[in-house]
């Protein structure tokens, strides 16, 4: 199998961050944020969802990044070092604040993203060539 170019990599990379964002969204739910600070399972997959969210922004290149200025790719790429290298600096209320009133906005761009960049490399839903 030959790697992938820039943009395919690019493209699973934005998948990646969708898959993850709509998947803390899920486990949100309408969830308040009292109980989603007394819930430890909760906020340790939430944390997790929003950990790999920004490990997969991380990996998006400088030139697909420049395409889309609405994703504050640095603020996403910092949260992630706080929640995989910082624990005790973990602000749970920002955590929530993000995944309940961000991660929507985040998603409409992502979305998008994703759609130009499966255009570009002739990919289809599902992944196919």
């Amino acid at each position: 199998m030959s790697p992938l170019d820039p943009r395919e990599r690019d493209l699973v990379k934005c998948e990646d961050m969708r898959i993850h964002a709509e998947r803390a969204r899920k486990f949100m739910g309408t969830r308040s944020l009292q109980e989603f600070l007394s819930d430890e399972m909760l906020q340790a997959a939430v944390i997790r969802c929003v950990e790999v969210v920004g490990e997969a922004a991380r990996q998006v290149s400088e030139d697909t990044r420049r395409r889309v200025p609405g994703i504050p790719w640095a603020q996403i790429v910092g949260m992630r070092n706080i929640l995989a290298h910082d624990y005790g600096a973990v602000d749970l209320e920002r955590v929530y604040s993000v995944v309940t009133e961000e991660m929507t906005e985040l998603l409409e761009h992502v979305n998008e993203l994703i759609s130009s960049l499966e255009q570009e490399v002739g990919w289809r839903e599902g992944g196919d060539e």
